[in-house]
């Protein structure tokens, strides 16, 4: 499947490995690709860069197609086919931009509980309001016993 052609050293980084690689790709060359060698540790390649005698269109394990732009120190997510950074310096920077983000998510998380809570005492002077309206409604339409003109009250016929 693959040739290990790659001359790594511990001082290179993987890009320079893989434009080192890229350069000797040509049309009278047998390599045809580079591919990039993750393996999950197993023989401690996270990232190999190496040369490839066929075209793949797709990862075959344990070589990945798809180059790990913008990574110092990348290694392969078999699970979510995905490359993600392994790089301490890296991670702490990105650690520090979720902690941002995760601040921003608070206050807004706030305002949105203040704004709520607002809404609701809006809401429950409505309610409020439209119960006192429908008690004046009601005591407007309900009927009402007739009242007398004679003020003597003594449980005769004119009293109601």
């Amino acid at each position: 499947m693959a040739d290990e052609t790659t001359n790594t050293t511990e001082n290179k980084n993987w890009q320079d490995v893989a434009n080192n690689l890229k350069k000797r790709i040509d049309n009278d060359s047998m390599w045809v690709q580079v591919g990039y060698k993750s393996c999950d540790g197993i023989d401690g390649a996270d990232c190999e860069p190496m040369l490839l005698t066929k075209k793949y269109d797709h990862d075959v394990w344990p070589i990945v197609v798809s180059e790990p732009t913008g990574f110092t120190n990348p290694k392969y997510d078999w699970r979510t086919h995905q490359w993600f950074e392994q790089d301490a310096t890296n991670n702490s920077y990105r650690l520090n931009e979720v902690e941002k983000a995760v601040k921003t998510l608070k206050q807004t998380d706030e305002q949105v509980t203040k704004d709520n809570d607002d809404i609701k005492d809006k809401l429950n002077t409505i309610v409020q309001g439209q119960a006192d309206m429908l008690k004046l409604i009601g005591s407007a339409t309900s009927p009402k016993a007739p009242t007398t003109t004679d003020n003597k009250q003594d449980g005769g016929t004119t009293n109601a």
